[in-house]
C-alpha cells in the first residue's frame, strides 16, 4: 500500500529528532523481513523502532499490530491516525499487544501517540513525546544491566475428550415490542426534540429518520409525549417482523432497542451511567463511598463491591476509583435477537473524571490478568441480575410494549474440554 503524505511527513519528522536527541536514525529500516518507518539507537546501544500506523482501514490496521509485535528493538513506538484511536475496537487490539509485549520485557507506549499533533504540534513532539521516549530509555537501561533470562515454552496442552458445556454471554430475548409506530415531523435533529419537548422526552426511546419519528409507544395514545411534534392525522403502525425482514430496518429496530435498554439502566435503574464515547455502563461510587452489589448466587447469597474508591493513606484523599463496567447491546443471530454482556473496567481519578492514560494502561493490565473464565463469566451474571433487578428475567417497558430478556444465557456442548475443571458459575 502506497504511503499518504501525512505518514512519509510523520516519518521524516520523527527521524529528525531521534537523530538531534541520539545521533542516529535511519527510515525504511529493514528488520524481520519487514521495513521499520524509523530506527534509532542510542549511544549506549538501546534501539527504538518507530511504526506509524495511518491508514484506518481495518485490513491495514490488524497488519501493521501484527507486524509490531514482530520488531526487533529494545523499544517499540507507535504512532496512529485519529480514526484509529477514536475507534475502540483498534484502541482494544492494541492495549492487549501492548500488555502482551511488556510481559515479555518489551518497552512500548500504552497507548497509542496521536499522529495528528505530531504533525501540527511542535510543543507535542518537544515536550510530551521527548518526556515519554527518554524515560523508556531509563526503563531500557534498568533492563540491560540484568542477567538474561531463557525462557522455554511449555508444551501445548490437548483438550481432554469429554463432554463440556460452554457458557456464553448471550441471554435470549423472550419477548420484544411487536409494533414499531411512526409519524411525519417537522423536526430534523435530536437536539430540537429535547427543545420543543424538554428533557423528560430523554425516558421514551425514538429516532428521526425520513423526516419521521420512530417509536415503540402508541402515538395514537392522547397521553404519548411526541404529540406537540408529531402529524396527528397520519400515524402509521408497523409490524416488527415486517422490520426483521429488512437489514436496513433491523439495524433501526437494533437502535430502538439499545436506546429502551440506556433509559432501563441510567432512568429506572440506581448508580448507573453511560460513557457514550466508549458505548458503555458504568457503576458509579454510591454517594461517594463503596458501591456494594447482593445478589442470590445458587443457595447462598454473594456481594461485589462494584465502584470502589481507592485512598492515599499518607493524604486521606481519594488516589483513585475503579467502577465495574459493560458495554450491553442487542444483536440478531441467525435471527435470534439477544442481549449481549461484555463485562470490563474503568478507573477514575474521582469517580467522575477519567484518570491519565499511562495509570489506566497500568492498573488495567493488573487488572486483566485476573479475569480468567470464571471470573468473567461472574462478571456477566452480576451484570444480568442488576440489570432484572434480581429477578429471573429482565424486562424493560416501553410504553404499553416490553422487551423480555433471560437471565440464564444461551450454553452449548462440545466433546473436548478440560478433566475436572470446576463448573462454570451459572446453575
Amino acid at each position: 500500500m502506497s504511503e499518504s503524505n501525512e505518514h512519509r511527513k510523520i516519518k521524516e519528522i520523527i527521524s529528525n529528532k531521534l537523530k538531534e536527541w541520539f545521533g542516529c536514525s535511519i527510515q525504511e529500516y529493514p528488520s524481520s523481513g519487514h521495513r521499520l518507518d524509523v530506527y534509532a539507537v542510542t549511544p549506549d546501544g538501546i534501539s527504538i523502532a518507530v511504526e506509524v500506523i495511518w491508514s484506518s482501514s481495518r485490513a491495514n490496521f490488524y497488519r501493521d499490530l501484527n507486524l509490531v509485535q514482530g520488531i526487533n528493538a529494545d523499544i517499540k513506538i507507535v504512532i496512529a491516525n485519529p480514526n484509529i484511536i477514536e475507534n475502540d475496537e483498534f484502541t482494544r487490539a492494541f492495549s492487549k499487544v501492548a500488555v502482551e509485549e511488556r510481559k515479555k520485557g518489551t518497552i512500548i507506549n500504552g497507548e497509542l501517540f496521536d499522529g495528528r499533533k505530531v504533525l501540527t504540534d511542535s510543543e507535542y513532539i518537544n515536550k510530551i513525546f521527548k518526556k515519554e521516549i527518554f524515560s523508556y530509555i531509563e526503563i531500557a537501561r534498568g533492563y540491560k544491566i540484568r542477567p538474561p533470562i531463557t525462557l522455554k515454552p511449555p508444551p501445548i496442552p490437548k483438550a481432554d475428550e469429554v463432554q463440556e458445556i460452554l457458557v456464553s454471554n448471550l441471554f435470549p430475548v423472550r419477548e420484544y415490542p411487536a409494533k414499531i409506530y411512526s409519524s411525519p415531523t417537522d423536526v430534523r435533529l435530536e437536539r430540537e426534540v429535547f427543545s420543543v419537548l424538554g428533557e423528560e422526552v430523554a425516558n421514551y426511546p425514538f429516532i428521526l429518520k425520513e423526516k419521521k419519528i420512530y417509536t415503540f409507544l402508541n402515538l395514537s395514545s392522547p397521553n404519548n409525549p411526541f404529540l406537540p411534534i408529531i402529524n396527528r392525522n397520519q400515524i402509521y403502525e408497523e409490524s416488527t417482523s415486517e422490520w426483521i425482514k429488512s437489514e436496513e430496518k433491523r439495524r433501526d429496530l437494533i437502535r430502538l432497542l439499545n436506546l429502551s435498554l440506556r433509559i432501563h439502566c441510567t432512568k429506572r435503574l440506581k448508580w448507573l451511567s453511560y460513557d457514550k464515547k466508549h458505548k458503555r455502563f458504568i457503576f458509579q461510587l454510591k454517594n461517594g463511598k463503596e458501591n456494594v452489589f447482593r445478589w442470590r448466587a445458587g443457595e447462598r447469597f454473594a456481594d461485589r463491591c462494584v465502584a470502589k474508591p481507592y485512598i492515599d493513606k499518607r493524604s486521606g484523599k481519594i488516589s483513585f476509583c475503579r467502577h465495574y463496567a459493560a458495554k450491553i447491546n442487542f444483536m440478531f443471530l441467525n435471527g435470534d435477537l439477544f442481549l449481549k454482556i461484555e463485562p470490563t473496567v474503568v478507573f477514575t481519578r474521582d469517580g467522575v473524571n477519567p484518570l491519565r492514560s499511562e495509570k489506566v494502561a497500568y492498573y488495567l493490565s493488573r487488572w486483566l490478568a485476573k479475569q480468567y473464565n470464571e471470573q468473567y463469566l461472574r462478571l456477566v451474571r452480576l451484570w444480568a441480575k442488576y440489570l432484572s433487578r434480581r429477578e429471573v428475567t429482565i424486562t424493560i417497558n416501553v410504553g404499553e410494549q416490553r422487551i423480555i430478556i433471560d437471565t440464564i444465557p444461551v450454553r452449548a456442548k462440545t466433546n473436548f474440554g478440560i478433566k475436572e475443571e470446576d463448573k462454570p458459575p451459572f446453575g
